[in-house]
């Protein structure tokens, strides 16, 4: 019977083979599948909020020490309860692993981590602890208010560490069995919401880049793109301005060069899987609208000293892609029209733009950042300037200090109105040129609902899925 057809079956294909691992995974795919078997602290909801799963609660005092309290009804597919201690042993396990995963317990400012990377300590030493079976604590190096947000990552799920039991898992649902190109996966009787799981049956099918996602439920990134449906992403680009060029660290002229290059007059051969976009924050996170100075673009180079006579000399670096040099060609041809300006184009491979922009040497380059969670400050931290992911050596004091202080404890309405004040600035500054935000395709059969469109995280858990009443 076709998947839309039946009520108690969904098919999601896939390309790619699978792994029960979470720290093997390089995927979204193997992300999805691992998503449906195990569950963490906290989980996605529909529109890509954090919610509780296996941590019913949480509390701090500092956004430092984190208490988790696990829900009494947590359990496994063999009926034993998840406990605190399992979720210690599973993240020492994986920071004792060779998987690169590993370091994302290091970017969560979990105590210790950098240490226990390196061997300087023992994993015993990180900072998760069990208080009792149903209270973890999280120690922090420092203050972290979206510590929250950052625990749906895939390489934090817990894992049944006893092998010789088969294949446990504490998710929706779990293994039933595999032939040729199918894996069966069936409710969990023993998940804690297992009522609100409608498809009793998930069949994850491995499926050649040509077929056709039509006779299947669930396909993220299909090779055929024409019946599916966009999901933004918590991924920004733009071009990047170097502040340690003196022309460049002044406002006006960063001013100047967006005001001529705009990027809705941006050329990018009509590509779907982009939106261009005047904000360098993904769409589901901006709170400031776009705002134009209506100051003439050669009044604003004249304060920086910059004329005909003594134009602004600048490369524009980018990476060999056909998109980017469209993109680039595109600025380029946008700044020429002025003779107060002059800009000449630099492709080069990846790899070796990284190189630069790592080591300060571009002034202006093709740059972009992709988010491990939902939250503003995924973003706003790339212009703090104490931050090792500040590449463009901006500095402003004010950001600084509101940066700062949005990691102090408080309600989640004022910390918003602080990432809401950071935006405004870094908009009003053009810190950076932005570009183009991205989508990525996933093919929904029309039958479906339980998911919406504007969620920007790429995660539809299988259980949050129904078919609709025909």
């Amino acid at each position: 019977m076709p998947p839309q057809g039946n009520r108690q079956l969904l098919v999601r294909g896939v390309y790619s083979d699978l792994v029960l691992n979470p720290s093997q995974a390089v995927n979204a795919e193997q992300f999805a599948f691992l998503r449906d078997l195990f569950e963490g602290l906290v989980i996605y909801d529909q529109r890509g909020n954090v919610i509780p799963a296996v941590a019913e609660s949480w509390q701090t005092t500092d956004n430092k020490t984190w208490k988790f309290s696990l829900r009494q009804d947590a359990k496994w597919s063999n009926g034993e309860p998840v406990t605190a201690q399992q979720f210690v042993a599973s993240w020492q396990a994986l920071v004792t692993s060779n998987s690169p995963l590993r370091h994302y317990l290091a970017y969560i400012n979990l105590a210790n981590a950098e240490s226990v990377l390196k061997g300087k300590l023992p994993a015993d030493k990180l900072g998760i602890s069990a208080e009792n079976d149903r209270t973890l604590r999280l120690t922090l190096d420092k203050a972290t208010p979206y510590l929250p947000q950052m625990l749906v990552h895939i390489s934090l799920l817990p894992q049944y560490l006893a092998p010789h039991e088969g294949i446990v898992t504490n998710g929706a649902y779990q293994v039933a069995g595999q032939e040729n190109h199918f894996i069966h996966l069936e409710k969990n009787p023993h998940y804690w919401a297992q009522d609100k799981v409608a498809f009793k049956h998930v069949d994850y099918q491995k499926i050649a880049s040509q077929q056709d996602p039509i006779a299947l439920d669930l396909v993220i990134n299909p090779s055929k793109t024409e019946q599916a449906q966009y999901f933004p992403q918590l991924c920004t680009y733009f071009y990047a301005f170097n502040m340690k060029q003196p022309k460049l660290a002044q406002s006006s002229v960063r001013k100047a060069l967006s005001m001529m290059a705009p990027s809705r007059n941006m050329n990018h051969d009509g590509k779907n899987f982009i939106y261009l976009s005047d904000n360098f924050l993904p769409i589901s996170l901006q709170t400031v609208e776009s705002h134009w100075e209506q100051i003439p673009m050669e009044q604003l180079l004249s304060q920086s000293k910059i004329s005909e006579k003594a134009p602004l000399k600048l490369t524009l670096s980018y990476d060999q892609t056909e998109l980017q040099s469209q993109i680039a060609q595109s600025l380029i041809r946008m700044w020429s029209q002025s003779d107060m300006i002059r800009i000449i184009g630099e492709g080069m491979p990846k790899q070796k733009l990284l190189e630069n922009i790592a080591k300060g040497d571009f002034q202006i380059a093709r740059s972009g950042w992709c988010a491990d969670y939902n939250d503003p400050a995924a973003f706003l931290s790339l212009f703090y300037s104490h931050s090792p992911d500040n590449k463009s050596g901006y500095h402003n004091e004010e950001v600084d200090r509101l940066f700062e202080q949005s990691l102090q404890l408080m309600p989640s309405a004022e910390r918003t109105a602080i990432y809401s004040r950071i935006e405004q600035i870094l908009q009003q500054e053009k810190v950076v040129l932005p570009l183009y935000q991205t989508t990525v395709p996933i093919y929904i059969n029309p039958t479906l609902n339980g998911y919406y469109l504007s969620n920007p995280t790429e995660v539809i858990y299988s259980k949050d899925l129904f078919r609709k009443i025909q």
